[in-house]
């Protein structure tokens, strides 16, 4: 029950800030709580005045009375809706907002950690729970409380001696709710869990079609998607029969405690205790109870969903971001690299990716690292751009520590070209500017010849204004790649990392697209990891690498001379590609 509280209490600290519409929407509902119990004080007048007292002339003045507080209670509940789902559906972008910012401000490790369902899950379902809580429930909560107070409080003061009947049950009705939210919390949980298993078995589906395809799959994906499926189905029915058998124990408590009372009020009508319009009244108003107790006891399920989502996306916000302390800025970098005894393990592994790391790179040079799968290469490049944290040792480039630089400013020295080009559901000239924002359309077409693809480009159904699907999926390999560069191109950054770019194409596609990556990387220092011989032949240094650690540095011809690692991998074939 405490942590229900924080955790409540936490979430609803992202209405502060819209502070005064939140006054605004409790002001109004106050007043629906309290025009409520007046509709039971004229139905008094109108039994005892109009029907004992036979006063026709006070029938006017009642209904006229009746009609005023229905209205004014209508302005209201309509003023406190429209005020509260405003605030919660504020509160609701802001924390999801929120939630995207910190899923890209969280490092690598953390993503690979957690599988992307799960990570997708957050924004597609346990927000939505999240919001439901803050949006139907804040109003439910706060209004049919403030609405059974005022009830009550009017009872108790017509007559304390029945209400304390309907009191007695309110001990075993919290109880229940009590046991009842434990239940569906739990419940809950599983829930989110098992949403993000689906939804990553989804992705994996999708990415994977074509494997599931040749591989005659289909019945094996079917039937596991099924298990999760079914998983979720029998977590969400535990919520429904806990749900379903709360609610109607709550009522036949409720009708059992009026029971009492009605029957105790016949004895106090007929000794003159109470008047048949203090009885009508109090029926009435008795009356009223039951609907906004009906609505706090379902509310709760909704609770205990948006509370367990909240909790998920608190676990979420909590992850620590990317280390970002430095402060040193560097203008546009010469492009010196110096690796000083770089160690770094993964998470979880207790032999290093690499270790015993030392090199330095002069300006504008190009280095290629090979070795056999497992050797350490792609970490380099991704320790580079400080996707990871050093275990120990130091990278500088300019004679500046990695670590002493902010992120953005380090990043914006850097330009990365993998193996599949990262591109995004936009059009081409957004998805060539994604690097340098704000650049002119003849920018982008500048970049766009300098990468050879002006040509497919202008062959594309609207040219550069043409969209390119998720992941560029409208575009082949060649072409992705061909964007990839002409992206590098644009952004001009004096570090180029280039990781397997050209080892997914064709032969003829290689072809191009190696070709302009040799004109990309002069006048710039280049790190390369390639399968292709091809790719690598005309570095300046070839680096090569076992466990982690350098075996041989040196050109081609002199690693060939050597007949050591380099010339046995050549004769393996294993990695790299003879042409």
């Amino acid at each position: 029950m405490k942590d229900s509280v924080l955790l409540y209490r936490r979430l609803l600290g992202y209405i502060k800030p819209y502070w005064r519409v939140s006054l605004l929407s409790i002001l109004t509902m106050a007043a629906v709580a309290g025009l409520t119990p007046l509709l039971g004080q004229q139905m008094k007048y109108l039994v005892d005045e109009v029907l004992i007292a036979q006063n026709r002339s006070a029938l006017g003045p009642i209904l006229l009375m009746l009609v005023g507080i229905v209205l004014c209670k209508s302005l209201a509940e309509y003023a406190s809706n429209v005020s509260s789902q405003w605030v919660a559906n504020k509160a609701i972008d802001d924390l999801r907002r929120l939630v995207f910012d910190h899923h890209m401000a969280l490092p690598l490790s953390t993503h690979q950690a957690q599988t992307s369902g799960r990570m997708l899950s957050r924004v597609t379902y346990d927000i939505p729970q999240v919001g439901a809580a803050l949006s139907n429930a804040w109003i439910i909560v706060i209004q049919d409380t403030l609405t059974v107070i005022a009830l009550f409080a009017w009872l108790f003061y017509s007559a304390w001696h029945l209400t304390l009947i309907i009191l007695a049950i309110g001990p075993v009705i919290a109880w229940i709710i009590r046991k009842a939210s434990a239940g569906m919390r739990a419940s809950n949980r599983q829930q989110q869990l098992q949403m993000g298993e689906m939804t990553n078995a989804v992705e994996e589906q999708l990415t994977g079609l074509r494997e599931i395809k040749i591989f005659g799959t289909r019945e094996h994906e079917s039937r596991r998607f099924a298990d999760i499926s079914n998983a979720l189905r029998r977590e969400t029915m535990r919520v429904v029969r806990i749900s379903a058998v709360n609610v109607p124990m709550v009522q036949v408590l409720a009708f059992a405690a009026v029971a009492g009372v009605l029957y105790a009020a016949g004895s106090l009508v007929s000794t003159g205790m109470l008047t048949p319009g203090d009885l009508m009244a109090y029926v009435t108003v008795t009356s009223l109870i039951f609907e906004p107790i009906r609505r706090l006891t379902n509310i709760n399920s909704t609770i205990q969903r948006g509370l367990a989502g909240a909790q998920s996306i608190f676990e979420l916000i909590d992850l620590p971001a990317e280390k970002d302390q430095g402060q040193l800025k560097l203008p546009r970098a010469r492009g010196e690299i110096r690796f000083e005894q770089v160690r770094f393990s993964y998470p979880g592994q207790e032999t290093p990716a690499v270790q015993d790391f030392t090199l330095s790179i002069a300006p504008g040079e190009t280095v290629a690292f090979v070795g056999a799968s497992g050797s350490g290469k792609t970490t380099l490049l991704a320790l580079v751009a400080r996707f990871f944290e050093l275990d120990s040792g130091r990278i500088l480039i300019d004679g500046v520590s990695l670590q002493d630089m902010p992120l953005d400013d380090l990043r914006q020295q850097l330009a990365l070209i993998g193996q599949h080009a990262a591109l995004f559901d936009d059009t081409v000239a957004h998805n060539i500017a994604y690097g340098r924002q704000g650049a002119t359309q003849a920018d982008i077409e500048a970049a766009a010849v300098q990468a050879h693809a002006l040509e497919f480009i202008q062959k594309l159904p609207q040219g550069f204004d043409t969209r390119i699907g998720t992941n560029g999926n409208q575009l082949s390999g060649g072409q992705r790649q061909r964007l990839a560069i002409a992206r590098a191109f644009l952004k001009n950054a004096p570090i180029l990392l280039l990781d397997e770019a050209t080892s997914a194409l064709d032969n003829e596609s290689e072809r191009v697209v190696r070709e302009k990556l040799v004109e990309l990387r002069r006048d710039r220092t280049v790190l390369v990891i390639a399968h292709r011989l091809t790719t690598i032949r005309d570095a300046h240094r070839i680096v090569v690498m076992e466990r982690g650690r350098i075996v041989e540095i040196g050109n081609h011809a002199e690693l060939l001379a050597a007949n050591g690692a380099y010339a046995r991998l050549l004769a393996s074939g294993e990695d790299l590609v003879a042409d």
